[in-house]
């Protein structure tokens, strides 16, 4: 099939990539940089899974460049913030192909399918760690796979490609209990580590810090089951496990929860540090989202409310990055004060 792949940073280039290697056509729209490095040096993926170089990918910095080309299928891979912008310059190509959103987070179908229609949009998230160290090179972390919503009718087809381009997949049939579930994955320590300075595996090991993560962790449990879902596994992820460790009683539960974390992020610092520098974060679509959906449903979310706040604060300036950045107890002063529970002076 003929992909068009809206977002080539890790994510987008790791599943365009693989599709690419296996024989489908597949356009790279990037940024320029990314764009210029892939036409003169090629679009190279190594790491776990299967490494390999395409020499020569069509490489786009703009959706004219396209040239008025139908697609089978296109794959978003953009930040949280640039959906709606690519929502609308999707909508503005002119192509009828279904779209695959591939971001993390909540409430981006719903962006996409406000511009497209909902038949067009077909959730997905890539459960591999995946790194983009330099323009036109992608690394793989850790590989896992691929968890796709079931439903769509070209998701049989999608499926095909995808397996065959390496990509172990888990269908799912609830696009939206199937997103919550990798929110889990996507919040945990995220923003703690971020706003402290601190690598996953010390935060997890400061008892304060520890028990703000795992009440951030419930708060987005329980909004789930006021949605009438629990948390699922997804592809090579055991989300139901993760879920029943945080369940634990703390003394039970920490070593387990670090454990896996380890294994998960290692020394990698997570995403959100990365926000802090570029001005804009997705934390509003991730901590954010689960304080939203917890207060629509007249439940309480203080633990990541407090951590959104906190994160968009250091994002946009109105907080200094030097009254967190080692202090934990500036961050457990503000979650005491919200009243996030087991939080003690």
């Amino acid at each position: 099939m003929r992909y068009l792949v809206f977002g080539t940073g890790a994510v987008g280039g790791l599943v365009g990539g693989r599709l690419a290697l296996s024989g489908n056509e597949v356009i790279f729209l990037a940024r320029p940089r990314i764009a210029s490095a892939m036409r003169l040096m090629g679009l190279r993926l190594s790491g776990g899974g299967t490494p390999g170089a395409i020499p020569h990918p069509e490489s786009i910095s703009d959706l004219s460049e396209a040239g008025g080309r139908e697609f089978d299928a296109v794959l978003v891979a953009v930040k949280a913030y640039d959906c709606q912008k690519a929502a609308a310059s999707i909508a503005g190509l002119g192509t009828r192909a279904p779209v695959v959103c591939l971001l993390n987070g909540i409430g981006h179908e719903a962006t996409l399918a406000a511009e497209l229609g909902a038949d067009r949009v077909i959730a997905a998230t890539l459960t591999s760690a995946v790194t983009m160290p330099e323009p036109g090179h992608v690394r793989v972390e850790r590989e896992r796979g691929l968890s796709l919503a079931a439903g769509h009718p070209l998701v049989p087809a999608l499926a095909d490609d995808f397996r065959a381009a390496g990509l172990f997949l888990r269908l799912h049939a609830v696009a939206d209990r199937m997103k919550w579930s990798k929110v889990l994955t996507n919040i945990v320590t995220n923003a703690g580590s971020a706003i402290t300075g601190w690598l996953p595996g010390k935060l997890l090991a400061h008892p304060g810090l520890y028990r703000l993560e795992i009440e951030a962790l419930r708060e987005a449990v329980r909004a789930m089951r006021a949605q009438g879902w629990t948390p699922e596994d997804l592809a090579r992820v055991p989300i139901r496990g993760m879920a029943f460790v945080i369940s634990l009683p703390i003394p039970l539960g920490r070593p387990l929860l670090r454990r896996a974390v380890a294994r998960g992020r290692g020394r990698k610092l997570p995403s959100f540090h990365y926000d802090i520098g570029r001005g804009r974060s997705e934390v509003a679509w991730l901590n954010g989202a689960v304080a939203r959906e917890s207060a629509a449903r007249g439940l309480r979310a203080p633990a990541n409310a407090v951590l959104a706040e906190v994160m968009l604060g250091l994002v946009d300036g109105s907080l200094s990055r030097t009254d967190f950045a080692g202090h934990p107890e500036a961050l457990l002063a503000r979650a005491r004060a919200a009243g996030v529970r087991g939080i003690r002076a």
